[in-house]
């Protein structure tokens, strides 16, 4: 049978979503990704704009502070910077409403138009 759909922290980083970090991937993409994904999961954690406004600038800050670093150091602060993440998931992460998972996502959507246009009678049948 097939696995449920995975809930939490398992969905807030499935294995699927590790292939952005690849080693294969340049320094700089990995970097970028890297930060983007640190401020989504900072605002999964934050109850509020201003704190996630708060954490993100510690964020960028961590970033600044190691813009300078030799190839070799900056590696492994993009490896512990990943790990680090992926301890820092949340269990029950944010998803915008229109996404797959959200409250809105596919709500009315259209029936098909076989069985649309199956359930109504003939025009010619409404004009009589």
């Amino acid at each position: 049978p097939p696995l449920p759909p995975p809930m939490g922290a398992a969905a807030s980083m499935p294995a699927a979503r590790n292939g952005p970090f690849a080693p294969s991937l340049s320094h700089t993409t990995r970097v970028v990704r890297l930060y983007r994904t640190s401020l989504r999961t900072a605002r999964d954690w934050a109850v509020d704009i201003e704190l996630w406004i708060v954490e993100a600038t510690k964020i960028r800050a961590q970033f600044d502070k190691n813009r300078d670093v030799g190839p070799a150091r900056a590696r492994q602060l993009v490896d512990e910077g990943l790990a680090k993440l992926i301890d820092y998931r949340h269990p029950d992460p944010y998803i915008p409403n229109y996404l797959k998972g959200g409250s809105k996502y596919q709500r009315n959507v259209p029936p098909p138009p076989e069985l649309a246009n199956s359930s109504h009678p003939p025009d010619e049948f409404l004009m009589k």
